[in-house]
């Protein structure tokens, strides 16, 4: 009896060094950082070099009409009235502050300061294999690369980009006639410049990432535009 319990903790010992090697997050670092003041209309940002692209690490907060929380044109109508609803008492200044605009596609196509853009598909891929994602997989559907969303999430103490999980707004559908902020704190929804034109959909889409709360893994989807998602802008390395 004795000698069955020694093997079976040795076993058991394995197994969870081996799922603990497997969980381990990788301590990856940016080559270079630095800042970058927004002249349109002073806004600073913080950017993270990795690989031959630098990212900001936070959120685009640029808007050349008033703030999201404020007034914005609606998504599916032309009447000049709030973009978001929320059931519950939100601060949507606060909101601004810290996760930046809501943007559709088309503005977020637009607004990047000069020498930055939008990041494509492509862009996000490098990202994600710099990180630790095979080719084949950064090119996948779905939720992909363990820990790559852990190392995107990490502050000044790691990686140092800082991804929020700052959520998106949606259409409501029949729930209501008018779209609403949703996941904030739980997901991050990030635009990506690149259209998907082999979805088999009438409408057209677009790439896009998201990370949730609850997993280490990036998922990499298409979207018709009828969405506001947040943006971080990247540029070509030492711009």
């Amino acid at each position: 009896m004795k000698k069955y319990l020694i093997a079976l903790l040795v076993g058991c010992c394995a197994v969870w060094s081996s799922c603990s090697d497997e969980n381990k997050v990788p301590d990856i670092r940016p080559v270079a950082q630095g800042e970058f003041t927004d002249e349109r209309d002073g806004n600073t940002y913080g950017w993270i070099r990795i690989g031959d692209l630098e990212w900001m690490t936070s959120n685009l907060k640029y808007a050349e009409v008033a703030p999201y929380y404020e007034c914005r044109y609606n998504l599916f109508d032309s009447e000049m009235k709030p973009v978001v609803s929320h059931s519950l008492d939100f601060d949507f200044e606060a909101d601004y502050e810290k996760y930046g605009n809501l943007y559709t596609w088309e503005e977020a196509n637009t607004w990047c300061p000069e020498g930055w853009r939008l990041p494509s598909d492509e862009d996000w891929q490098k990202l994600e294999m710099e990180l630790g994602m095979s080719k084949k997989e950064a090119g996948s559907e779905g939720w992909r690369g363990k820990q790559v969303a852990t190392l995107l999430r990490q502050g000044e103490d790691g990686l140092g980009m800082n991804l929020f999980l700052s959520g998106c707004v949606m259409d409501t559908g029949s729930w209501g006639a008018e779209p609403f902020l949703s996941f904030v704190e739980a997901s991050g929804y990030y635009w990506t410049s690149s259209e998907n034109k082999e979805s088999g959909l009438q409408s057209r889409t677009v790439w896009f990432r998201k990370i949730f709360s609850g997993y280490s893994t990036v998922c990499r989807n298409y979207t018709i535009l009828d969405k506001l998602m947040r943006v971080r802008c990247c540029r070509d390395a030492g711009k």
